[in-house]
């Protein structure tokens, strides 16, 4: 899924966000404050979805099915950061800022998600290679879904012509759905 040229790409960014000191610990209660906002947005989402597949409404907006379902992935991503001590300190490309992030510090440098993989599945295989393989393909997914939906958001929000389906919404929906799930199992652990 992410080829080492994308790796070494964020693996540099980050370290120069370090050097320059715009990734910071965060400030008490950052964690809480995204770990909210992604489960509004989320709900927000469903409901939009809800309403724009209703036959007997004249609304539909499958685009901020989308756009919402993102934003709820990259809110619960920036608790996952402040969890483990992370708050990027740079309001220019945040969200592409935070998927380098998400790749620097839960793939490449720490693999605190993967080692969190290896906890919560260790009981599915007795073979290690397999398990941390596993554990390495559960993690890429997540970010690359990550990735793949703040595209598709900025796709459906600023570029005439691209229009939003209710099969791609459900889509985000479901992926906003799994990241989530995920980050709330680490966060409580």
């Amino acid at each position: 899924m992410l080829d080492n040229k994308e790796k070494e790409s964020s693996s540099s960014t980050i370290r120069q966000l370090i050097t320059e000191k715009k990734i910071v610990e965060p400030e008490a209660g950052r964690e809480q404050f995204f770990l909210d906002k992604r489960i509004n947005s989320f709900a927000l989402a469903k409901r939009i979805l809800d309403i724009s597949e209703n036959k007997e409404e004249s609304l539909r907006s499958f685009m901020w099915v989308v756009s919402i379902s993102y934003y709820s992935m990259f809110f619960a991503a920036t608790a996952l950061l402040a969890h483990f001590g992370h708050k990027i300190k740079e309001e220019k490309s945040i969200h592409k800022l935070t998927y380098h992030a998400l790749v620097y510090y839960f793939l490449i440098n720490e693999n605190k998600l993967q080692k969190y993989f290896l906890k919560e599945y260790k009981d599915m295989y007795n073979n290690a290679e397999e398990l941390l393989q596993f554990s390495e393909q559960k993690v890429e997914s997540l970010v690359h879904n990550f990735d793949w939906e703040r595209e598709k958001r900025r796709r459906f929000t600023y570029e005439m012509g691209e229009v939003a389906e209710v099969n791609k919404a459900r889509t985000s929906l479901q992926r906003a759905e799994e990241f989530l799930t995920e980050v709330r199992k680490i966060i409580q652990r």
